[in-house]
């Protein structure tokens, strides 16, 4: 039971031994100096920022200036463009004779125009086109709103799952010498007993309070875990990594 218990605690300590040595002394750093840790919380809000509805509405914002442009053009669709295609046309000095001046037999045939350009409305597209404008670019300031409904709910969780991992880590710095003292206690008590010092009852009391505590340290380690986790889900990339980025 004693090697077991070694086992455990050294299990433990490893295991936030380990975390410490990729992240704890940087971001001890960070936390002990305001203006750093001020500028790190800004690296986390850009990291945070890039997500996929932000790529989605960039691409309904070239969609939307698509829509402005074909509502602007609609205009266009009311003018034609159309051309006389036959022989007076295209032979214009054709060989005519004139029954009322016979001494002419020459007739310039020209038709005029030869082309026709058309320009025509509906009463409704006088209303309808200028409105169809408005709705596409009344679109475009929804997608200009969803986009900052969208930075501002990133910026919100980034923060709190930066203040989670901070807390976490510190409730389980701050019980390492509490796990420690339990542990000393439970090895001086197990002395005694073996010596016959004391009784089984008070060992035993001893040795409960050290495993709980130890059961406390292991879920206070996967709570810190979980919040890296979380932590590094929403900026998309290792801690380690956006702590890289204070020295760019």
């Amino acid at each position: 039971m004693k090697k077991l218990l070694l086992i455990a605690l050294s299990l433990c300590m490893v295991l936030l031994a380990a975390a410490q040595s990729n992240d704890s002394l940087d971001i001890n750093t960070i936390l002990k100096n305001p203006g750093m840790e001020h500028r790190f919380k800004q690296v986390l809000i850009n990291l945070a920022s890039k997500t996929p509805t932000q790529d989605a509405v960039d691409t309904k914002e070239k969609i939307s200036d698509y829509q402005i442009s074909n509502a602007k053009l609609q205009w266009l669709n009311h003018l034609s463009f159309f051309t006389n295609l036959n022989e007076n046309s295209f032979n214009r000095n054709t060989v005519y004779y004139n029954p009322n001046d016979p001494k002419t037999n020459v007739n310039q045939n020209n038709y005029y125009p030869t082309y026709n350009v058309g320009l025509a409305f509906a009463l409704g597209d006088l209303f309808t086109t200028p409105k169809m404008v408005k709705i596409a670019v009344a679109q475009k300031k929804l997608l200009a709103a969803e986009r900052q409904d969208d930075l501002r709910g990133s910026r919100n969780k980034v923060l709190n799952d930066y203040e989670n991992f901070v807390a976490a880590k510190k409730i389980l710095e701050l019980h390492m010498p509490i796990l420690e003292d339990a542990y000393n206690n439970h090895q001086a008590l197990e002395k005694k007993f073996t010596a016959g010092e004391i009784s089984l009852e008070v060992y035993s009391t001893g040795y409960k309070a050290y495993n709980q505590e130890m059961v406390q340290q292991i879920n206070l380690n996967k709570s810190y875990n979980l919040t890296k986790i979380e932590l590094e889900t929403t900026i998309n990339m290792p801690l380690e990594s956006a702590i890289s980025l204070l020295n760019k």
